[in-house]
């Protein structure tokens, strides 16, 4: 049985490790790669906006998934330039992607201050789990913090993951062909 709860430091460790176990395969081994994936999709939100991040955690209490959100982009940049400067000393490569990444969410934020980020164990998939947590998140980002809307981006040839976002009230926005899809739903 699994159970989405608001995340707690005592699940930093775990949180981290499903953001390696979702990211590209060299994140378990590269440690400039590990580095710039735990920055730039991870550490920031729990470290940064911990009340906006919900973990799906498993029978045992350990952490098999996560979402992320970031309750408006002027917080979120101004708090993610320590992340970004860890990640200018793995490559110029890995801060280019990652600054591509912030300016995705850039260009949408007057309309879509806030955005979020999704990361499930292979294993847990499925089930509900993911839209169990896409919903604790977007109400809680509606009712706590009084979030209108919300946007994400998902790679463009990851045809499951937009599908499973549609699902969930999210639209298609812009789609850059070679990089990411934006979508966002009102709330």
């Amino acid at each position: 049985m699994v159970t989405v709860k608001n995340y707690e430091p005592k699940y930093f460790e775990d949180v981290r490790q499903v953001c390696i176990n979702t990211g590209p395969d060299s994140a378990a081994t590269d440690p400039k790669m590990r580095e710039f994936i735990l920055s730039t999709f991870c550490d920031y939100y729990c470290e940064q906006e911990p009340e906006n991040a919900f973990i799906l955690v498993d029978e045992n209490d350990v952490a098999q998934g996560y979402v992320f959100g970031a309750r408006d982009f002027k917080t979120y940049i101004k708090n993610m330039k320590p992340y970004l400067a860890k990640v200018k000393k793995t490559g110029i490569r890995n801060y280019l992607d990652a600054i591509g990444e912030i300016l995705g969410h850039a260009v949408y934020s007057f309309k879509y201050p806030a955005h979020l980020h999704i990361d499930i164990n292979e294993p847990f998939r499925g089930n509900g789990n993911g839209t169990k947590m896409i919903t604790t998140l977007t109400e809680h980002m509606k009712n706590d913090m009084g979030v209108k809307s919300i946007m994400l981006i998902v790679g463009s040839g990851n045809t499951k993951g937009i599908n499973f976002y549609k699902k969930n009230g999210f639209k298609i926005i812009r789609i850059f062909k070679n990089t990411g899809t934006v979508m966002a739903k009102e709330l």
